[in-house]
């Protein structure tokens, strides 16, 4: 297709354009547009943003909020000035152009600017590159898109919501039960976990496949989220080992006290009654102790001879009858 030649004015001059009317958005960066009774694909030139299309790809971070905000810029029927560069074609036949608003606005630049498309030259094409990258620098300053902190998929809002949970966490040190311990320790792990993976991907020296993290190499901040994920870690990792010391102490059985048994003394069994009710056992009485028996009257006693004993209280010599059986005093 031949575009026919014209001078622009505003943004953009010296170069080959066409008028067309938008038919539809078809993500961030494409869209359809009619030139001259002929629908054509038209990619912006000298940005990229989020993917949404790729089928072997997940969608990317802000992809549909880029394909939206575009749709704002570009609702079909809006007349548009489409602008090529020296390659006009890309391998895929789209037209490789900047698309200029009737007010004068270059629609890749405003993509920049809003913080849903990074800078990017293809080929020798780089035409739009410094209004987009001067967009972009405006993105990065007012944090805008890829570069806001309240986007919990950004990097930014990671490094955000690592640093938020890791000033959250609940200290396992003061548990009152192992199983409290642990779970103080499990949340803590996982912000490790997270930390870890967030810090290897800033600390990389080539960027994901994603934009978010292209965007993150493009500015002087990576190093300082950076240092805030290592304070996060450190934060988390000084918990998790709180907790499972803590879980550990709540574990071991106290000491016996010192000088006693460790083992206790057996408790007695106790006994069942006649009515079958469990009685304490009891001490059996000590028995009475028995009387001593009366001493049994002497032999002979009595008063004088009749009776063949000698006087009472009579401690004298005795003089036995024969047999034995009576006495006298000798």
């Amino acid at each position: 297709m031949m575009l026919a030649a014209s001078v622009m004015t505003g943004l953009l001059t010296g170069c080959d354009s066409a008028r067309a009317t938008v038919s539809r958005v078809v993500d961030g960066d494409t869209i359809d547009a009619v030139v001259d009774g002929q629908e054509q694909r038209i990619r912006l030139l000298n940005i990229d943003t989020p993917e949404t299309k790729d089928p072997n790809a997940d969608v990317e971070c802000l992809g549909p909020e880029a394909s939206a905000f575009l749709a704002s810029l570009l609702p079909p029927g809006t007349e548009i000035d489409v602008v090529t560069d020296d390659e006009k074609l890309d391998s895929w036949g789209r037209v490789l152009a900047g698309v200029v608003l009737g007010d004068g606005r270059l629609v890749n630049a405003e993509m920049a600017r809003a913080g849903l498309a990074l800078p990017m030259q293809v080929g020798e094409n780089d035409r739009f590159l410094p209004d987009v990258e001067q967009a972009h620098s405006e993105a990065v300053t007012a944090r805008r898109g890829l570069f806001d902190p309240t986007v919990a998929c950004t990097v930014p809002g990671q490094v955000d919501a690592v640093e938020t949970a890791a000033a959250g966490l609940v200290s396992g040190a003061t548990a009152t039960t192992p199983e409290d311990a642990d779970s103080a320790a499990i949340g803590a792990a996982a912000v490790v976990a997270t930390a870890i993976a967030l810090r290897s991907k800033l600390n990389s020296s080539v960027p994901g496949d994603a934009l978010i993290w292209r965007a993150a190499h493009l500015v002087s901040d990576r190093s300082r989220w950076a240092a805030r994920v290592v304070t996060s870690e450190a934060r988390a990792r000084s918990t998790v080992d709180g907790a499972r010391d803590r879980a550990r102490v709540l574990r071991t059985p106290p000491a016996p006290p010192a000088g006693g048994s460790s083992i206790p003394a057996p408790r007695p069994k106790p006994t069942s009654g006649g009515g079958g009710a469990v009685t304490s056992p009891t001490r059996k009485p000590a028995p009475a102790p028995k009387p001593k028996p009366a001493p049994a009257p002497k032999a002979g006693g009595g008063s004088g001879g009749s009776s063949g004993s000698g006087p009472v209280g009579y401690t004298g010599p005795r003089c036995y009858a024969p047999g034995g059986k009576t006495w006298k005093p000798c």
